[in-house]
């Protein structure tokens, strides 16, 4: 039997690392969405990275900007969101939570339907003329912006649109199909949010906004006003008004349940949370 000689098993050296590195410069194949996480009907699953960024700002609709070139969002360590568009605020993640509630129980790729009178309802508003027409606002926003998010670097997802839809004027129902890449934001983590407390904050996008981040956090962290600001795609622009809003928003937080109580020290925002339901009964099982 022959031995390999020193060459040749430089050359197989050599082709391998070749291999290698042709196999390292292939792009990462992206495996098809399976399925949608599921939760109890009083939640609303929503990604993390809608809820610890500027994304779904915290202002009102007339604060609204426009965003004419891909901007960097303010977000949290680990994520970063790019956007171009008409600036999303809390009543547009409403209505997509509110879609995606609806087709957690079916498979990505297929589209829910649903009529407008029946969507405004859920989100406890009125039907009237201006709502509808308030509604396919908000539908032509999450529909036509154009997000970008990068994961720790490693992945990046874009997609233009959270979603896309077809109308029925006569019926008004909407066939609406989730875009894929903006599904993927669960894989990277999603929080359940009370549906219940969140309806009782309508009309205070700030505390709206507070309600999501600080939900999606175990146990939060003292942080600064300035980055709070930030992070909430706050449009004020005297900070000692942000610090009043801020406390007015914490303070609707407390009374609603979700917060059991805060403190602003030199600009410096802390909070101690609720327990939830389960950590709540874990406490009375304890104690008996």
């Amino acid at each position: 039997m022959t031995q390999p000689t020193a060459t040749s098993l430089t050359n197989l050296t050599e082709r391998f690392q070749l291999l290698t590195e042709r196999k390292k410069a292939q792009p990462r194949r992206v495996e098809p969405l399976d399925t949608l996480p599921s939760w109890p009907a009083g939640m609303r699953g929503t990604p993390n990275a809608c809820l610890r960024s500027a994304l779904f700002a915290g202002v009102q609709g007339n604060e609204r900007i426009a965003y004419k070139k891909r901007t960097l969002l303010a977000a949290v360590d680990g994520i970063e969101v790019r956007y171009l568009g008409v600036q999303l605020n809390q009543s547009d993640l409403d209505v997509w939570m509110q879609i995606v509630h609806l087709s957690r129980t079916q498979l990505p790729g297929f589209s829910v339907t649903f009529s407008a009178h029946a969507l405004l309802t859920a989100l406890g508003r009125s039907t009237g003329k201006s709502q509808h027409e308030w509604l396919k606002e908000s539908m032509a926003r999450l529909g036509g912006a154009f997000v970008e998010i990068t994961y720790h670097g490693r992945q990046t997802f874009g997609e233009k649109g959270f979603l896309r839809y077809h109308r029925d004027e006569s019926t008004q129902r909407y066939v609406v199909e989730l875009t894929e890449s903006m599904l993927r934001l669960f894989e990277d983590g999603y929080t359940h949010i009370e549906f219940e407390q969140r309806q009782l904050l309508r009309k205070h996008p700030l505390a709206l906004w507070l309600h999501g981040f600080l939900s999606s956090h175990a146990a939060p962290y003292p942080l600064k006003l300035q980055t709070l600001y930030q992070l909430s795609g706050s449009s004020t622009q005297n900070p000692r008004d942000f610090k009043l809003r801020m406390r007015k928003a914490l303070q609707a937080l407390v009374t609603i349940g979700a917060l059991e109580a805060f403190e602003i020290d030199e600009d410096v925002v802390k909070v101690k949370k609720q327990p939830t339901p389960t950590q709540k009964r874990h406490l009375e099982m304890t104690r008996n």
